[in-house]
């Protein structure tokens, strides 16, 4: 088979960065200000410091075993079978991701193209994100890289013009307007957005290096984007009256301080391009994982084949799809985020387990790993994170309607008997036992020669 290109280090970070900004800092700081007010700068530093918590494993496993497909293939070798499936099941949920990212960029694509509307500009954008993503991913990670440096420039732009111009912020009003409970509610709505550079761990099949880049690369990009937001943030509550600001996309900040010119290039390289790298990403990484249960045969065989660049092309056409729907039905920004992530953090949890199992599995890779966490700190890490997240995740859930809770049960609970009825089917007609094939380490997994396994 021909050797693909790989993605280098600087590619691999700014995809991690990208995969960050947009969801958080353009689409969600206008909800988080209505929970938090002025306290939104601080709601950034503690969801940056929660996503730290949920990196650290990721980091740690995938410096010792860098393997294509990831979460998934983690959870499915060094957990329970059922639980793997139930993380790629969850991540078949999450796509909705892709419509909270349409939606948002159809905020800002019609101050360029009036005669659009939100909802057409948010398919629109969809649509050719879905089709950018059949490429190569090498060609993928260089447009990636090209926008990402257009919008931290940009970003830049919005703090170094901004700061000067903040006459309605105190250092005071920080934490007395909203008190620390609409501080960390507001957290439970910008947790998610700040820790997109775990999905690096997804993609370390197509990142050289990936032993040493891929752990290396989601703490650069993670610690980067929390300065960068709380910056953000703080030009945000301050430029304009904090009220104002209310479920509003930055642009309506940046168009009280920002020349027209400016602000033109604000809503195209930062705005737009902070939406689209998020969205080109996300992508990316949920097929990579979907793939893999695939390949397992957890899932249809109609969803394996690879175009001629070795991209699993049905299955982004399909998440495409998913992610148009709630955009055409008009969904609200809000409630479609809440649906997402009210349970996906909670089985997102599983993602972290793997870290406390597979050292004693598999003792000479994490003992050669290029980053290491002590056993004893990673059980008060993963203590530490299921313990957050189940308060944010609770906070999410109060945000919903019964029917639509009663709904999310429902599709967990089909997950659950789905599995079960492939493991039946594939054990009695092609005599395939899930169970071994899911419990089985395969050195084929790897991206690089790690050390020998003793």
């Amino acid at each position: 088979m021909e050797k693909r290109k790989k993605m280098s280090s600087m590619d691999a970070t700014l995809m991690g960065v990208g995969e960050i900004i947009g969801a958080g800092i353009f689409s969600m700081t206008g909800v988080a200000i209505g929970v938090a007010g002025p306290g939104t700068p601080i709601t950034y530093l503690f969801a940056g410091l929660c996503a730290m918590i949920l990196c650290l494993p990721y980091m740690s496993i995938s410096s010792a075993i860098p393997a294509k497909g990831g979460q998934y293939l983690y959870v499915s070798r060094f957990t329970k079978p059922v639980l793997g499936f139930m993380l790629v099941w969850n991540m078949i949920f999450e796509t909705l991701n892709i419509s909270v990212l349409g939606i948002s960029t159809g905020q800002y694509l019609p101050v360029i193209f009036p005669f659009l509307t939100q909802r057409s500009a948010g398919i629109i954008v969809v649509i050719l994100i879905t089709i950018a993503c059949l490429f190569n991913i090498n060609t993928s990670a260089k447009v990636q890289s090209l926008m990402v440096v257009m919008i931290l420039v940009t970003l830049g732009l919005y703090i170094f013009l901004g700061l000067p111009k903040m006459e309605y912020f105190t250092f005071r009003d920080l934490i007395t307007v909203t008190g620390w409970t609409g501080i960390f509610t507001a957290v439970s709505y910008v947790r998610t957005a700040a820790y997109g550079a775990i999905g690096l761990v997804n993609m370390a099949g197509e990142i050289e290096n990936a032993r040493k880049v891929v752990p290396a690369s989601i703490a650069k990009a993670t610690l980067g984007c929390t300065a960068l937001y709380s910056l953000v943030a703080l030009v945000s509550v301050g430029v304009v009256p904090w009220k104002d600001m209310i479920d509003q996309p930055l642009s309506t900040a940046a168009k009280t301080f920002m020349p027209g010119f400016a602000f033109s290039v604000f809503v195209v390289c930062g705005a737009l391009f902070g939406l689209l790298t998020t969205l080109l990403a996300m992508t990316i990484n949920y097929s990579r994982v979907i793939w893999a249960a695939v390949d397992d045969g957890l899932l249809p065989g109609f969803l394996k084949p690879l175009n001629r660049h070795g991209i699993p092309y049905r299955i982004i056409i399909i998440m495409g799809i998913i992610g148009v729907v709630p955009i055409a039905l008009n969904v609200p920004l809000k409630q479609v985020f809440a649906i997402m992530n009210a349970p996906g953090m909670l089985i997102g949890l599983l993602g972290t387990f793997p870290a406390l199992i597979a050292p004693k599995k598999l003792p000479n890779r994490f003992a050669k790993a290029w980053f290491r966490v002590p056993l004893p700190a990673m059980w008060v890490v993963v203590i530490a994170h299921c313990s957050v997240t189940m308060f944010f995740s609770y906070t999410l859930f109060t945000d919903l309607t019964l029917p639509i809770i009663i709904g999310i049960i429902i599709f967990y609970g089909g997950g659950i008997v789905y599995y079960y009825m492939r493991k039946n089917y594939l054990k009695k007609n092609q005599n395939v036992d899930l169970d071994v094939v899911l419990s089985t380490y395969d050195p084929e997994w790897l991206t690089d020669d790690p050390p020998e396994v003793g």
